[in-house]
């Protein structure tokens, strides 16, 4: 019996140990959740303590939380996707969960939304980010714009009243701002971030990814090139993703930059006077692209309630707001949270969180998105660098992304 007992205890310590010390017992269920908040030592944090605080008050359910690299998490989802082993929880790009509801990886969350207060005071364009040929497969609790951020003290100095309101006003501006080996304007320019960029542009000449090779689409790029070519950016400014803009505007290297809010906290521990504004309007008004994660269930999994649960009291719960405000980075995206002053964890939100009505959803964009996405950054990046002219690279990209949409 003393050895029975013996061998029972290395076998409780051995789980405990490769569970966090919390062992599974028998009436437990064990949901895997996957993530890519590593990148972010305050967004990773957040997390835990998130759902640190749900196993707490849920003791019948065990989260076994794996987070990677963003470029580790897509290929892990890729692999899970392609052998049926989809985790119960994940944190996925709006833009990816149509492509992942057509592979038949996600729970179809659609009769529960019917029957949830929360659905309908979710903003328009959120709550179309969770959904995919009409049905939703996801709750999106961190949702994230893009603004125009600009540092006061160098308005100031440089005698400009105000941030600019149109494209004119940004291309005057920058003008004015750009001296010595700092830029009037930064924006990020590689990959998706670059796409996401140039989205709001697209929108705000009055275009969209469908009509790319109309005029709208190389008014779009001709603006941007301009930014580039006459206002004194950075000539290793193509390829600079969204950390690296943050962290030029930081360093004073940059007067005006579009960011996110994730953006905030290198900002405010540069000690910075800054503020944010929507992005300037073209001929067709200011846009600006909706970002964030939506959380899905994954179709296989054997914990469909206990998985919805636990999305829900993510969102439901009002406490939860520190983790996904000031950790997180993200903006309150329902219509009971907008004023909620649980959900100002900055002085500076609202020129991020007041867009967020209007934002457009990628996930209109369907399954292809990735590929979409791809041809787009690549011709705007091909404008940037001068080895295409805007309406070459617009009717070239057009005609692919045409192709794709079908």
């Amino acid at each position: 019996m003393r050895v029975r007992a013996l061998l029972t205890a290395a076998m409780l310590l051995t789980v405990a140990a490769c569970t966090g010390g919390h062992p599974t017992t028998p009436d437990q269920v064990s949901l895997t959740w996957w993530d890519h908040f590593t990148h972010s030592p305050m967004a990773d944090q957040a997390v835990d303590h998130l759902l640190a605080r749900y196993q707490r008050e849920h003791p019948g359910v065990r989260v076994e939380r794996r987070s990677m690299s963003p470029e580790e998490f897509r290929d892990a989802l890729v692999r899970a996707t392609a052998a049926g082993t989809f985790p119960d929880v994940a944190a996925v790009d709006s833009p990816d969960l149509p492509r992942l509801a057509g592979q038949g990886a996600l729970a179809d969350l659609t009769g529960r939304f019917a029957d949830w207060p929360l659905t309908d005071r979710f903003l328009d364009p959120v709550r179309e980010s969770a959904t995919h040929d009409g049905r939703f497969y996801g709750v999106p609790l961190r949702s994230t714009t893009t603004a125009l951020v600009y540092d006061r003290a160098v308005f100031e100095r440089a005698g400009v009243t105000g941030p600019p309101a149109t494209w004119a006003d940004l291309r005057a501006t920058a003008r004015a701002l750009t001296g010595g080996d700092r830029a009037g304007l930064c924006f990020p320019a590689a990959g998706e971030d670059l796409t996401t960029t140039f989205l709001p542009v697209l929108w705000q000449a009055g275009g969209d990814v469908a009509d790319l090779g109309a005029p709208a689409g190389v008014d779009a790029l001709a603006h941007l090139r301009g930014l580039v070519d006459d206002l004194g950016a950075p000539a290793d400014l193509p390829g600079w993703s969204a950390d690296e803009v943050a962290r030029r505007f930081a360093d004073g290297r940059c007067a005006m930059v579009v960011a996110g809010p994730g953006s905030i906290p290198v900002f405010n521990q540069a000690g910075l006077d800054w503020a944010a504004v929507p992005l300037p309007a073209g001929e067709a008004g200011t846009a600006t692209a909706l970002g964030g994660q939506t959380w899905v269930v994954g179709r296989g999994s054997g914990h469909v309630d206990q998985a919805w649960d636990l999305l829900a009291w993510l969102a439901e719960t009002r406490d939860n707001a520190t983790e996904f405000g000031g950790g997180l980075g993200a903006l309150p995206n329902r219509t009971d949270t907008v004023d909620d002053l649980a959900w100002q964890w900055d002085p500076n939100l609202a020129g991020f969180a007041g867009p967020l009505a209007t934002a457009r959803s990628r996930t209109a964009y369907g399954a292809r998105y990735a590929e979409v996405s791809a041809v787009i950054s690549g011709a705007v990046a091909d404008v940037l660098a001068g080895r295409r002219e805007p309406a070459e690279a617009a009717s070239g990209a057009g005609a692919e992304v045409g192709r794709l949409l079908g």
